[in-house]
């Protein structure tokens, strides 16, 4: 139980800075809203007209989709390394790994998730 009092108090420190900043935010942070300051803005572009349709999900899943098969990649490179340690446990471990994450690959390769139009 020792142990844990150090990570408990610093947990709360970081509660406490952070809910700090918040309030000198409020109390300090300017309180005059103009319709120049709620205007949406983007990328130093100004909106010059109203946007013609919805923004295609296919963006975002896409996104999400290299997200996950990055985070693969990097969670393979240490079993890589380790293999000769591992062994046939390792080589198992592997094989279960990659055939986990790429049934999911191939049913979103096969819904169309990757083809542009």
């Amino acid at each position: 139980m020792p142990a844990v009092i150090p990570v408990l108090i610093l947990m709360a420190l970081a509660f406490l800075f952070s809910v700090f900043v918040i309030a000198i935010t409020f109390i300090l942070g300017p309180k005059r809203p103009t319709p120049e300051k709620a205007a949406p803005y983007e990328s130093g572009i100004r909106n010059v007209e109203a946007p013609h349709g919805r923004f295609p999900v296919k963006y975002l899943v896409t996104g999400m989709l290299f997200i996950i098969f990055d985070v693969e990649a990097a969670s393979i490179i240490p079993l890589a390394i380790l293999m000769r340690q591992l062994k046939v446990q390792g080589l198992v471990e592997l094989t279960i790994f990659a055939v986990i994450l790429f049934i999911p690959f191939f049913y979103v390769w096969r819904k169309g998730a990757f083809t542009w139009e």
